[in-house]
């Protein structure tokens, strides 16, 4: 179906939905390297669930009870701090780096980015 010449395509001549506000898309292989990590998968599923900027320490309390399937009270301090690691210098930047978040480090804070609601659809499979 060749698009051109229609008032709803995009300069890649693919079609646009009305009022859809364009982002860089994100490719499929990077959707699938974003979502190979569960803890990946849960930070996305968590700001996806509260729309809003969470901080850091929010995310690994929610990561770590949902790993551990207990409440955080529950969860050796040690193994919380080993999350809270993982998300700050692998998972967090990994999502940052391909535009999903921005992470403010010096504030702790995460925010969702508008690159997020291209996964939605993906997590929701998984």
């Amino acid at each position: 179906m060749d698009y051109e010449g229609s008032d709803e395509t995009r300069e890649n001549g693919k079609p646009q939905s009305e009022g859809i506000m364009l982002v860089e898309e994100v490719s499929v292989d990077e959707i699938l390297e974003l979502l190979s990590h569960q803890r990946r998968r849960a930070v996305l599923d968590f700001l996806l669930t509260h729309d809003r900027p969470l901080t850091l320490n929010d995310l690994r309390n929610e990561v770590v009870e949902e790993e551990q399937n207990t409440d955080i009270t529950e969860i050796p301090s040690q193994q919380v701090k080993q999350t809270h690691i993982s998300l700050h210098h692998v998972h967090i930047p990994k999502l940052e780096d391909k535009g999903v978040v921005n992470y403010d480090p010096n504030r702790n804070i995460v925010e969702p980015t508008e690159k997020l609601t291209q996964l939605e659809p993906f997590l929701n499979q998984l």
